[in-house]
């Protein structure tokens, strides 16, 4: 198992779960697009752990963001990408 390093990767690394817990809940109430309050929400989760998204959040399906995140935590944790996915 891969420890995060520092303070700052475990924010990170915080931050991620949390925004994955965001959008797990969002698709439990059968949302299947993020709409502009969980962009906002998805945004102020992103910026306290210093994690700008890479594009706008507003009308991308939530299984696709799901994707960004997993991405994210994989490349914190020092896993390649295509590992993780397969």
């Amino acid at each position: 198992m891969t420890t995060l390093r520092t303070t700052a990767e475990r924010s990170r690394m915080r931050c991620l779960d949390h925004c994955l817990q965001v959008l797990e809940d969002a698709l439990a109430q059968g949302k299947s697009r993020v709409d502009g309050p969980l962009a906002y929400r998805l945004r102020h989760i992103l910026g306290a752990g210093g994690l700008i998204p890479d594009h706008r959040l507003e009308g991308r399906r939530i299984e696709r963001v799901l994707d960004d995140i997993f991405a994210l935590q994989a490349r914190l944790l020092g896993q390649d990408v295509e590992e993780v996915a397969g």
